[in-house]
């Protein structure tokens, strides 16, 4: 047996070959959670806007009016937490009042990722749709 210190250059190769194959097996999966994660982050942000609607029609006994993608509506910045914002790196919210029956109020999620959209879609719940890059949850 010798008596060699420090380690060949096969088994260096080997030992990097490993961590490669680990890693191309892993990356895939950490997409998919941050996909996931990404989509929670946005459902949250929805549920932030149905919230702050839903106090102010319960304190101005009507909802908030309609207003363009990304935009606050009028009366409804005092209900939202004061570093809120609809729009996002990779999406837009919509606060949606089409004021007719039965659905009068939504928020809308507006975004050019399917896969945020698709995975959004799996956690908000009913009644949604949606329609191209929009997704859309039905508050009342």
């Amino acid at each position: 047996m010798s008596d060699r210190k420090g380690s060949a250059l096969i088994e260096l190769m080997i030992v990097v070959l490993i961590v490669s194959i680990l890693a191309a097996i892993a990356q895939p999966r950490l997409s998919d959670v941050l996909v996931k994660a990404r989509a929670a982050d946005a459902y949250a942000d929805m549920q932030v806007v149905r919230v702050a609607a839903l106090e102010f029609q319960a304190n101005q006994n009507g909802w908030p009016p309609d207003a363009a993608r990304g935009v606050v509506p009028t009366g409804l910045d005092v209900y939202l937490p004061e570093i809120f914002s609809l729009v996002k790196s990779d999406y837009q919210l919509d606060f949606d009042n089409w004021g007719r029956s039965p659905f009068e109020i939504g928020v809308t999620l507006i975004t050019t990722d399917a896969s945020l959209g698709l995975n959004l879609l799996d956690i908000l719940p009913a009644p949604k749709w949606d329609s191209g890059n929009k997704y859309s949850w039905v508050i009342e």
